[in-house]
């Protein structure tokens, strides 16, 4: 896509000098920066009409970019509708993680009211990577064909069924099988959620705004984790385990219902270049002016191999497989290390200790995501932040080991609190500069292949740790976690730092001013 941008601009503006100035180097071939880039795009094309060509042909569907029309010049723009979107989705995110965790955080009692054992309690939560895995390139290629809309319409009825299956069990093992359909169907969702932030963040988002979206996006799947430990405190008893899933599935089917009514595909007018030619690629639209044609909608065999081509051009940008690993490595091996958390310092503090200490990591990893987030949207200097991060997480975790396992450190509860806190607003708050960063890296990738695979491997890893968790002591999950981190911190040292999806944005020249932020649904 990338080069069908540059033949354009190159094709229509190369010899055009009243629309072009010096000195800035886009990486578009054959022109400079273009100012005051703007362009006319008629609403019905976008919702499926047609809209008259230069050529007077109704039948032929094309877009203007840049172009004059009517005596009306529309730049690119951004919604208010954008954070309804963001936050619909976000509630999503989060509910299906926490259904994710609900057993995990009062194990002890939901063995006792299913009358199981506690490793099969355990695996409930070892179905989520389990799914996850076989899931996410199924996903990810739907999420390519078939856009936000339906995939997320897909993620809220298979967290909703689940919901509702949890509720049918009233005790004993005879229908426990029940409840693990239910964690399956919910798993099945979490490629789309986990999916879906750095798409959604294109599709909706202007450029300067696009890490703090899938900050939100992102972080919103931990806040449920953080949830899953709040509610946990009140779950005291058998009869408040069967009201916490009632309440949790009416929930589910409530956010199925909005989002049937209204979660919008895309804005009528895209918030950025690249955001405009991905659309235009993925309806099958041609350009005025070019001899950029794309092909017709493609077969079921071309859109899967086009996927594993995709796939391979991500795994083998050397920057990009760098971030993969080093992210995957210390998310897979940190969410597992958070499924045993309870057991890892159960000799240190007691369950009610534990579960706070679980809920105050967590959402400390939703305050770093955000600030982290917001702060490369405006210094655009991943590699510098990831360095710091992964460098004070390594020390944070060290001293947090020593603490729970080796006693070298006195395990008051507010220091054990405190190391806890800064490294879940560590370890958090390098997940949107990563999947940010990868997407720039591996441009022209789509989005949603980059990131599906990052999360194939984080939850490869995070399965893995699990089942390490209970082989051996739980505590040797302190140290393995970090030596993740430092292992992540040297694979960073070696990542080129390059943003190929920005300079295709232009930033620097026609998107150096904010887009025009338009009130309405659409």
């Amino acid at each position: 896509m990338g080069d069908d941008i540059d033949e354009y601009y190159s094709r229509r503006y190369g010899n055009n000098n009243s629309l072009v100035s010096g000195g800035i180097d886009t990486g578009f071939s054959e022109h400079r920066t273009i100012e005051n880039y703007n362009y006319t795009i008629n609403d019905d094309s976008v919702n499926g009409g047609g809209i008259d060509g230069a050529n007077g042909n109704d039948d032929d569907e094309q877009l203007l970019l840049p172009n004059q029309r009517d005596g009306e010049n529309t730049s690119f723009k951004v919604y208010k509708t954008r954070w309804w979107i963001l936050f619909v989705f976000m509630l999503l995110s989060l509910n299906q993680c926490n259904f994710w965790i609900t057993f995990g955080t009062v194990a002890p009692m939901a063995s006792s009211f299913y009358d199981t054992s506690m490793s099969s309690i355990n695996w409930l939560c070892a179905i989520g990577p389990l799914v996850f895995v076989p899931l996410s390139m199924v996903f990810s290629w739907t999420i390519g064909r078939y856009g936000i809309r339906k995939n997320v319409i897909v993620a809220a009825l298979l967290v909703a069924s689940g919901g509702i299956i949890r509720c049918i069990p009233m005790g004993g093992d005879k229908t426990f099988f029940l409840i693990v359909i239910g964690q399956v169907l919910n798993a099945a969702a979490g490629p789309i959620v986990m999916i879906l932030p750095t798409k959604l963040s294109a599709v909706w988002f202007a450029p300067q705004e696009r890490t703090l979206s899938t900050a939100i996006a992102t972080l919103s799947n931990f806040i449920g984790s953080a949830i899953g430990f709040l509610l946990a405190l009140v779950c005291t008893d058998d009869r408040n385990l069967k009201i916490l899933l009632y309440g949790e599935a009416a929930f589910a089917v409530v956010l199925l219902a909005v989002i049937l009514i209204y979660f919008p595909e895309k804005p009528k007018t895209p918030p950025s270049a690249t955001s405009f030619f991905s659309d235009i690629q993925s309806s099958n639209k041609k350009l005025i002016d070019s001899s950029v044609v794309y092909k017709e909608q493609k077969t079921l065999f071309e859109s899967w191999r086009d996927l594993f081509i995709q796939s391979g051009d991500f795994l083998t940008e050397p920057s990009a497989a760098l971030l993969c690993i080093a992210c995957s490595l210390c998310s897979g091996v940190y969410a597992g290390w958070g499924a045993v958390f309870v057991e890892i310092v159960q000799d240190d503090y007691n369950q009610t200790q534990a579960k706070w200490l679980g809920f105050f990591g967590i959402i400390a990893g939703m305050v770093g995501g955000l600030l982290l987030g917001a702060i490369h949207d405006r210094v655009h200097n991943f590699k510098k932040l990831l360095l710091i991060i992964f460098a004070l997480n390594t020390g944070v975790f060290t001293l947090f080991s020593l603490l729970v396992d080796h006693k070298l450190l006195p395990d008051w509860y507010w220091l054990g609190q405190l190391l806890n806190v800064a490294g879940g607003f560590l370890i958090n708050s390098f997940y949107p500069i990563i999947y940010e960063a990868s997407v720039e890296c591996s441009y022209p990738v789509p989005e949603s292949v980059g990131t599906a695979i990052i999360s194939i491997f984080i939850n490869v890893i995070t399965f893995v740790s699990i089942m390490v968790g209970s082989i051996v002591p739980a505590k040797y999950l302190n140290w393995i976690l970090v030596g993740a981190s430092g292992i992540a911190f040297i694979l960073i040292c070696f990542v080129k730092e390059e943003y190929k999806r920005s300079k295709n944005d232009n930033l620097a020249g026609f998107e150096s001013s904010t887009p025009q932020i338009i009130p309405g649904t659409d």
